[in-house]
């Protein structure tokens, strides 16, 4: 019992430094328009972002490992289901990684190159850039979002949080998601006022669930 106890404990700890790691993982210089030259210049900031993108994959699959063999028990479907998007978007992280430190490799060549040959560095960088604004902020999205669902649909059906926490759950990434598809078509930017509105009661809501795993727990023991 205490071992399980732990384990939840532990996955609130995971989603702080999830947080954490999010946070740190983001690239500025390769969010700037001058990204071909400015990743080269901050070539360590790009790659400590990598190496943060990396550890939010651990510990999104981290915090699905952990939850799995608890919540399995009350809802099969919705933990299988949950376990496995949550290694979804795990696997989207690390494709996104990579296409993070190659986006740097694009930035160091261009930077060498003579000015006849940065234009075919320049498409491909281009075309890695908006690839990696798909997968971070819309593939991702889908994929995390669709497995949270699942598992606060499963914390509502059997109380194991309050229901208004399971409810803000649920409406907050119902918001992050819509976000996600209005930038798929176009209809808002990445970093605006409206996609980061839509996006701050999941960010709040992550931070207090942390929390309340880490202090309160689950309302109800553990049935075997």
């Amino acid at each position: 019992m205490n071992l399980l106890k732990n384990n939840v404990k532990l996955a609130g700890l995971l989603i702080i430094s999830g947080m954490i790691a999010g946070i740190l993982s983001i690239a500025s210089a390769v969010d700037s328009p001058n990204y071909l030259t400015e990743a080269t210049a901050n070539a360590a900031q790009v790659s400590i972002a990598a190496l943060f993108q990396f550890i939010l994959c651990l510990t999104y699959i981290g915090f699905a490992i952990l939850l799995y063999p608890i919540v399995k028990k009350y809802n099969k479907s919705l933990a299988l289901g949950f376990l496995s998007f949550r290694i979804t978007s795990g696997v989207v992280l690390i494709i996104g990684t990579v296409i993070l430190l190659s986006i740097l490799v694009v930035s160091q060549e261009f930077v060498k190159s003579s000015s006849e040959n940065q234009w075919a560095f320049e498409a491909f960088g281009n075309i890695l850039k908006i690839t990696r604004d798909y997968i971070n902020h819309i593939f991702m999205v889908f994929t995390i979002g669709t497995g949270n669902l699942l598992l606060y649909i499963l914390f509502l059906k059997v109380k194991l949080i309050p229901k208004w926490l399971s409810f803000w759950g649920i409406s907050g990434t119902l918001l992050s998601i819509a976000a996600s598809i209005l930038l798929l078509f176009g209809i808002v930017e990445v970093i605006t006022v409206e996609y980061l509105a839509l996006n701050a009661p999941t960010g709040i809501f992550e931070l207090v669930l942390g929390f309340w795993l880490i202090i309160k727990g689950f309302n109800k023991e553990f049935v075997m």
